[in-house]
């Protein structure tokens, strides 16, 4: 089985958060009772049932694309944190500085 070997940083005390973010544990446990059931399922289609095949496909594909729909969610609320807003304004700043700047070069030189 996979074990961890190292942590990620959490501004949480351990404590609060053993499994590093909220409802890991449920995710961890639903994502294993989901690969259970699907490898059984094709298990007994490749020995009994190979018709079945295409149903654990079916199942397999739509879990990849609610998983893949979900990581994009995540990904975009982590752009939306308060650290990549804050990272995001900064950026903003140096661009108008950077375009005042040339702006200023450009008056001179027309």
């Amino acid at each position: 089985m996979y074990e961890r070997t190292h942590t990620m940083h959490s501004p949480t005390a351990p404590a609060e958060q053993p499994s590093g973010y909220p409802g890991r544990d449920r995710l961890d446990e639903a994502n294993r009772h989901f690969r259970r059931a699907l490898a059984r399922l094709a298990r007994e289609a490749r020995r009994h049932d190979p018709a079945l095949l295409a149903e654990v496909e079916r199942i397999a594909t739509e879990a990849a694309g609610t998983l893949d729909r979900l990581a994009t969610a995540a990904f975009k609320a982590e752009g939306n944190s308060a650290r990549h807003r804050t990272a995001m304004a900064r950026e903003q700043q140096n661009l108008d500085r950077l375009t005042r700047k040339l702006a200023r070069r450009g008056g001179a030189r027309g």
